[in-house]
């Protein structure tokens, strides 16, 4: 669709263009009845084929019209004028918090806390209205002229009613339109999602928003994603540079980013009670809208309803402070505990550099995890608690709709059954889908290496090395794979021979592929290069 700038769509005449999507176009426009200034999202061209989009665009205006919050954009109406599919809604003179991210740095500790208490208090009423957002990120939340707070695009969101389709819905509106930066675990897995996904959403815009850097980067969407289900974000003040956020506003970001929905708070109810009882809202004038009692104080949660006084608010607000450097109550991670992080980091630090080798190793599988996905079992097993393993394997492994969503499920699982699950997939020579067989036939003979299951990962092998199109790199990493096979069999000739067959295989690959060689280098542990005589001791 061509520029609408000075066209007219219905009620609606268009002034200038605001920015584009994805999806839609948005333009400023006015409304001439009501001689109104609106926001005119147009949708772009729908085939009559594909009306995704136009079922999407029309859940964003069913969703947000049925919400009436100072918090949120309103939606005016949602409609159709020659073939051109639009919604109206409130204009917001002011710019995202991406672009205020990008222009002014990271925001102080009140910016921070006065964004989390508006979008909190969005989502509760929609949460409330039996809605979830879905798409909670700084891109999605504007900054009025006046320092307003507004919660918009509603394009992913569902009713908490309907059955959820987030599995469907993965790969085409999180791998494919854009990257699972802001998404919870749940969300990446395809499982069913409720409130306190968006609640994890809403903690890793705060992290961005305070540090300038979101919790997780990584060049391809996959390994994105594998990022929210096993690591951990590094500590706050350590990413913004200094030490001044206040110890509770941490703890209740890193509350908002744990891996387990039960972890997170409960709703966004308790979120915000869990801001009120540090950080009491106030009205234009400048007095307390909450003021906390020290019982509420002690236990987190309990304050006194809206307007209620207690004395001097400012004497009430010192009472607090000096509180809170003794306890953070409710919010998962207490004062102390971040304090005892902070001092220990150093030692964590030298740590790290003693097993620097682990880590660029690590970062490996991250810049090549689409490209070269073998290096996965790595990512699946490094500092990854049993406890998350357990709760992420199920008895059985569910049907993806494709290959690239099962392998996914097989990383975040890691076990034979959902391995075995990736090769059930049909896979033509020389395709994208035997690529994924080859990667995942290496992963599935190495966890039966471990499991010593040495017969079914020789068959596994021989499958893979019959194969007239596999990878160079793979043949090489299965030889690996045979090497260790001989040693746990104590079968030295036939280790003696695989040792030399790969440091001549890996030669000609250094000739021949050398960013393939250096790759090897750093998937293969150095345990295990040693063993083979790759380098030296």
């Amino acid at each position: 669709m061509s520029d609408l700038i000075g066209c007219r769509i219905g009620d609606y005449q268009v002034l200038r263009r605001l920015g584009s999507g994805g999806m839609a176009d948005v333009y400023a426009a006015r409304q001439l009845t009501l001689q109104r200034d609106v926001a005119l999202k147009v949708l772009k061209s729908v085939t009559q084929n594909d009306d995704d989009h136009l079922k999407r665009f029309r859940r964003e205006a069913q969703a947000a019209a049925r919400l009436n919050h100072p918090s949120i954009v309103q939606i005016y109406e949602f409609g159709e004028v020659d073939d051109v599919h639009y919604i109206s809604q409130e204009l917001v003179d002011g710019i995202n918090l991406k672009q205020a991210l990008d222009r002014e740095g990271p925001f102080s500790a009140e910016q921070a806390v006065e964004v989390l208490r508006s979008v909190a208090s969005a989502l509760e009423l929609a949460h409330q209205s039996g809605v979830t957002h879905r798409d909670i990120k700084p891109e999605n939340i504007m900054r009025g002229n006046l320092n307003t707070i507004k919660v918009t695009d509603f394009g992913l969101a569902r009713m908490l009613t309907q059955v959820d389709s987030s599995t469907a819905n993965l790969t085409r509106a999180g791998l494919t339109l854009g990257t699972p930066r802001y998404m919870s675990p749940e969300q990446i897995q395809g499982q069913t999602v409720d409130a306190r996904s968006d609640l994890y959403s809403l903690g890793v815009t705060m992290y961005h928003l305070l540090t300038g850097s979101p919790p997780y980067e990584a060049d391809e969407p996959l390994a994105l994603a594998i990022k929210h289900l096993h690591d951990m974000p590094r500590p706050m003040d350590h990413v913004r540079g200094s030490a001044d956020l206040p110890a509770w506003l941490v703890s209740l970001v890193m509350r908002c980013l744990q891996k387990s929905p039960d972890a997170r708070f409960e709703s966004a109810e308790a979120l915000l009670e869990a801001i009120d009882a540090h950080a009491p809202a106030t009205n234009a004038s400048g007095s307390s809208r909450t003021v906390v009692s020290e019982t509420a104080v002690s236990s987190g949660l309990s304050h006194q309803p809206s307007g209620a006084t207690s004395g001097s608010a400012a004497s009430g607000k010192k009472k607090i402070k000096a509180e809170l450097s003794l306890t953070t109550p409710d919010i998962g991670v207490s004062s102390a505990t971040l304090q005892l992080q902070r001092a220990t980091d150093l030692a964590r630090a030298s740590e790290r550099r003693r097993n620097r080798r682990s880590m660029a190793y690590r970062m490996a599988i991250v810049l090549s995890t689409m490209v070269f996905g073998v290096a996965g079992w790595v990512a699946a097993r490094a500092s990854r608690p049993d406890s998350l393993s357990r709760e992420l394997r199920g008895p059985m492994v569910a049907t993806a709709k494709t290959i690239e969503h099962q392998y996914l499920t097989a990383l975040t699982r890691n076990d034979v059954p959902a391995w075995r699950a990736v090769l059930e997939y049909p896979a033509e020579p020389g395709s994208p889908q035997e690529d994924y067989h080859e990667k995942a036939t290496l992963q599935l003979a190495r966890l039966l290496i471990e499991q010593q299951e040495y017969d079914d990962a020789t068959r596994l092998l021989n499958e893979l090395e019959g194969s007239s199109s596999v990878d160079r790199l793979y043949l090489i990493l299965a030889m690996v794979h045979r090497h260790a096979i001989a040693m746990a069999t104590n079968n030295t000739r036939e280790a003696s021979r695989l040792k030399t067959q790969i440091a001549d295989k890996l030669s000609e690959l250094s000739v021949d592929k050398p960013a393939a060689a250096q790759l090897f280098n750093r998937i293969v542990p150095e345990s295990e290069r040693l063993a083979i005589g790759l380098v030296s001791s």
